[in-house]
């Protein structure tokens, strides 16, 4: 009997330690999922401004063609980049915890203010703008040419962007050109403008083990458009440093978001030591209704056509604009393009990258295109 009692009081222990060590198991399993799946939204160029931002007779001396752009960003600052936000934090609401941040990919800001106090209100009052919209949701923007333009721009950037950056990627940034971790992944914002080292990336992507890595910066690092030479390394002279920069995205099979050129487009770009997909979205909205214009698919349609689409930009550099796409051409084995502005959710998981693509400011999923993994490697 008392061997009997034994071995029940062993059976009932082992019982309940497996049932323990169970539950703290399928706990853990579900942290990792959690970990490892989440979502994130992309923003493209905002231009958030206000005329109250400017020196206005300091533009009128300098760049007067640039006084109706700031017009136009004044009023889209008011009447449409609300209900974008608004859509934003809709979009995070529902997610039930699954959005962790939101990443804006440069020129934020319009600048071309004129003083470094106003570009720091500037930046301050899109600071502002954005927490009112999304008190929580960490907001991590690249460095866009806009956001840099104007005396003392660059010195607003550093005193009123670098400490936002710094609280809601949870580090200290010191440089735009920094990293992140989400999980498994690395989210590395790469300075265009200054700092703007392939030294650096290939050193940050080579030292942090990663999963999935997504580079942030403002231009592309692959023409496409009428605009095919607004690409970062695009001089004649830099061209073995633009070769080096491609193939250590593709070397990491880079996930690379842009935006500058305020177009849509989705493309795979192949290397010698593997290949990239470029995302580009514009966030730029202008008016009540958004429509797909422009839509090109296909690989075939990477070609000088391109150029048609915006026939009146700078006639004088249309045969360079040429040669930059037939130049292109042979390493693109993916290609979307369209004149849309919206938005993006991108989901993230151990088996794929995905992107939905939001019209304007609506919850109208246009498409949903995938990333991860990038063809061709």
């Amino acid at each position: 009997m008392r061997s009997f009692r034994n071995n029940m009081t062993a059976a009932i222990v082992v019982t309940c330690m497996t049932m323990i060590l169970f539950a703290f198991g399928t706990t853990q399993a579900q942290g990792r999922t959690s970990a490892h799946t989440y979502s994130f939204v992309y923003l493209g160029d905002l231009h958030f401004d206000k005329k109250s931002h400017h020196d206005l007779e300091w533009v009128k001396a300098t760049m007067p063609g640039d006084l109706r752009q700031i017009e136009e960003y004044d009023r889209n600052t008011g009447e449409f980049t609300p209900g974008l936000l608004q859509r934003v934090q809709t979009a995070i609401a529902s997610s039930s915890g699954r959005i962790k941040m939101v990443v804006q990919g440069g020129d934020l800001t319009e600048g071309l203010c004129g003083r470094r106090e106003l570009q720091e209100m500037q930046f301050k009052d899109a600071r502002e703008f954005v927490r009112r919209f999304l008190p929580e949701t960490p907001f991590l923007a690249a460095k866009g040419n806009h956001d840099i333009t104007g005396p003392g721009a660059k010195e607003a950037y550093d005193r009123v962007m670098l400490p936002w950056l710094s609280e809601d990627c949870g580090r200290k940034v010191d440089s735009a050109s920094f990293y992140f971790r989400q999980g498994p992944d690395l989210f590395v914002f790469f300075d265009a403008y200054q700092n703007n080292s392939p030294d650096w990336l290939a050193k940050t992507l080579q030292e942090n083990a990663h999963r999935y890595a997504f580079v942030v910066m403002h231009p592309p690092a692959v023409p496409y458009g009428a605009r095919s030479t607004w690409h970062l390394f695009s001089k004649p002279k830099e061209e073995a440093v633009r070769e080096r920069f491609l193939k250590i995205l593709g070397a990491h099979r880079v996930l690379l978001l842009t935006g500058h050129l305020h177009k849509y487009s989705v493309l795979v770009r192949k290397t010698s030591t593997g290949a990239f997909v470029q995302l580009s979205i514009s966030s730029v909205i202008s008016g009540p209704k958004v429509s797909v214009q422009d839509l090109r698919e296909g690989v075939q349609a990477y070609d000088e056509r391109l150029l048609d689409l915006e026939p009146q930009f700078q006639p004088a550099t249309k045969e360079e604009r040429r040669k930059s796409l037939e130049q292109e051409k042979p390493d693109i084995t993916r290609f979307e393009y369209a004149d849309v502005p919206g938005y993006a959710v991108l989901h993230v998981s151990d088996a794929t990258v995905s992107a939905d693509i939001y019209l304007g400011d609506s919850d109208t999923l246009w498409k949903t295109i995938p990333l991860a993994p990038v063809p061709g490697n």
